[in-house]
Parts: C-alpha cells; structure tokens; sequence
C-alpha cells in the first residue's frame, strides 16, 4: 500500500513540474489607444478652408486630382484616429505631427496640394479662357476669375490684398519676395495683373500680361517647393523629428502642385500626373537614410530648380 501511495504522489509531483514548465499563455495584445480629440474630415472640409475664395467647394478641385486627394483624406483618417507612434513602416504620432508610414505628414501633403488642385488650377484655366477671349469684356472677365483663385477678390486695390488669412498662396508669395534671386515678385505679380486689367482692348499687350503673370505665380510655387525639399531633406538626415517632416511634407505638396502649373511658352504642364503622383509616394524613413547626396529628392530638387531658372542654393 504505501508503494502504491508513493506511487501516486510522484505522478503527482511529476503533473505539477510539467505544468511549471509549460510556457505561459501570449498576453492579449493591448488595444490601440483612441485619440479623444479623432474628428472625420472631408475633402470639402479642407476645402472650405481656403475660406477667402467666396463659394469655394470641392467642386473647384480639379477632376484628376480628386481620386489622389480623397485617398490622403482616408489615410489621414485612419492615422488620426489612434494615438499610435510612428516609426518606420508604422503611421502614427511623431512630435505633434501625424504621418504615415512613409513618414509623410498627410495633411500637408493635401493642403499644400491644393495650392495647385484648386488655385493653379482654375487660376490657368481662367487665363486660357482669356487668352482665346474675343472681346475685352470676356478678357476682363477672364483676369478677374483668375484674381479671384489668388486673391479672393476681383481687381485688387493693393498687392496687401494677398495677405488675405486663408490664402496659402499669397502667404508664400510674401516669403518668396523677401528672397534675393525673386525679391519683390510680390510686387511684379500685381503689375502684370494692373497690365492685363488696363490692356483688355488690346490683345497682344493683354496676352503678354497674362504669360509674366502665370511665369511669376508658377515660379513662386516651385522655388517655395525647392526651398523645403532641399532645405528639410538635409535636416531629416541629421534628426527625423515631427517638424523637419511637416516642412517636408508642405515641399511634396507645392511638388505635387507643379503638375497644375503651366508653362505657356512650351505649351505643357511642368510635371506630368506620373511624376507628380511620385512626391506623394516618397518614403522619407529611406530619404533620410540616404546621405549619398544623390537621393530621390536631392534629383528632383536641382531638376525643378533648372526648369525655372534658379538654383537649388538660392531656394535654401
């Protein structure tokens, strides 16, 4: 008997060091911590944005730019939803910023797109229009639609007038006039834009008025692009912090911009959609780590600079 009973223990004693040695069961993995201040945005909500432009919707928006446009929307959704932290390959918070995970602040990249998407856009439409307008009435027109995308007003009184809140293009056509290679752009903007209004009856003086007046906008959207690209491109490298990648990604969206600037002595728009579309793509995680001085945005920056006539020195 006391065999069996010793028997018995051991089998016991065995149970209790098998299940010792079991491993433990994986702990439930925590759910993503909501972010209470997470708030559905629209497309048209960031539209309406650009408050100075009276009536402004999503309607404005140029049709090939909608699809990439609410995509950036639906990604900035999903990212702001949870307090999540980035890291490479990982959306979430960086700083106060949120970015995806190719590192990119979407909510700049679709601001800074519209500069292009919404004001570009109806912007060159309008001067095409009076470009081929008979008359002076339809040319007048056609300079105050194109006014209107810029400013939110028609005839301007003064160059001020650009520094209406909301305008994201008057605000870095300021910062482009206090620059040495473009220093006082500001100010040729508005006398092109007087020359059209004062040549409606002349077609020739009014066409030539029109071209400086797009050369001057589009060149204030593509040095302020180099200026970030350039200049934020080289910071990221040395520390990959939240405000390094939102000025970076403000560079991408007047780059994404560039494919609604049109150049009228060629005939064509600067970037194709394809080459556009890769400034949104860009993995900054990867830029970052690329110092050989010849990265994608290292190219891209001296290319744009080239196709208008400055350096990529004098953007920085």
């Amino acid at each position: 008997m006391k065999r069996v009973i010793l028997f018995l223990m051991g089998l016991s004693l065995m149970a209790v060091s098998c299940d010792n040695d079991d491993p433990k069961t994986p702990d439930t993995p925590k759910k993503p911590v909501l972010n209470p201040d997470y708030k559905v945005v629209t497309l048209d909500d960031i539209v309406k944005e650009f408050k100075f432009i009276e009536g402004v919707s999503v309607a404005d928006v140029a049709e090939g730019a909608v699809g990439d446009l609410n995509s950036w929307v639906k990604e900035l959704n999903e990212i702001t939803k949870y307090n999540a932290t980035a890291e490479k390959g990982k959306a979430g918070k960086l700083g106060k910023r949120y970015v995806n995970a190719k590192g990119v602040e979407t909510v700049q990249l679709i601001k800074k797109g519209l500069i292009g998407a919404l004001q570009l856009n109806k912007f060159n439409k309008s001067l095409m229009s009076g470009i081929r307008a008979k008359d002076a009435d339809t040319r007048k027109k056609a300079i105050d639609m194109a006014v209107k995308y810029l400013l939110g007003t028609a005839k301007p009184k003064t160059k001020d007038e650009f520094k209406k809140e909301g305008n994201a293009f008057g605000k870095y056509m300021m910062s482009v006039s206090t620059s040495t290679k473009y220093k006082g752009i500001d100010k040729m903007i508005y006398e092109a834009i007087e020359r059209a209004y004062a040549s409606t009856e002349n077609p020739k003086v009014y066409m030539g008025a029109l071209m400086e007046l797009n050369e001057y906008v589009t060149t204030v959207v593509a040095f302020r692009g180099v200026h970030y690209l350039a200049g934020y491109g080289e910071k990221i490298r040395k520390n990959f912090e939240g405000e390094s990648v939102h000025e970076l990604s403000e560079g991408l969206g007047f780059a994404y911009s560039l494919r609604f600037a049109y150049n009228e002595y060629k005939y064509k728009y600067y970037l194709t959609p394809e080459e556009a579309k890769k400034f949104a793509d860009v993995n900054l995680w990867d830029e970052a780590a690329d110092k050989s001085g010849n990265s994608f945005l290292d190219k891209e920056s001296e290319r744009i600079a080239k196709m208008f006539g400055f350096t990529v020195a004098d953007a920085k």
